[in-house]
């Protein structure tokens, strides 16, 4: 089962370039330990002052505490600006997983 942990964030103008700067340390960090979940950083399409910080991962792994990162970086963040955490696990639905080949004739009407 996977986990997803997002970390939502409003800054201001003025913490901006500084939080930017931050997260791209950050994930440099984590990206650069073995086994570390999957992280992407979002930008609000419309607000620059809206990040979104995804981890995902495997529920069930051992290796890596992301619930203990995730909780850190919530916290660090708090600095910034306005910060919001939520954990998701997925939920298995019924039915296959499209392959690739697949996937390329699915319509999204």
């Amino acid at each position: 089962m996977t986990r997803l942990e997002i970390i939502e964030i409003r800054t201001t103008e003025k913490n901006h370039d500084a939080l930017k700067a931050y997260l791209a340390s950050w994930q440099a960090e984590v990206i650069a330990v073995e086994n570390a979940p999957l992280v992407k950083i979002y930008r609000h399409a419309a607000l620059d002052t809206d990040f979104s910080i995804h981890l995902l991962c495997d529920a069930e792994s051992e290796e890596f505490d992301v619930r203990v990162l995730s909780e850190r970086l919530a916290s660090a963040l708090k600095e910034f600006g306005l910060v919001n955490h939520t954990v998701w696990e997925e939920h298995q639905s019924q039915g296959k997983r499209p392959d690739d080949d697949e996937k390329e004739n699915i319509k999204w009407d």
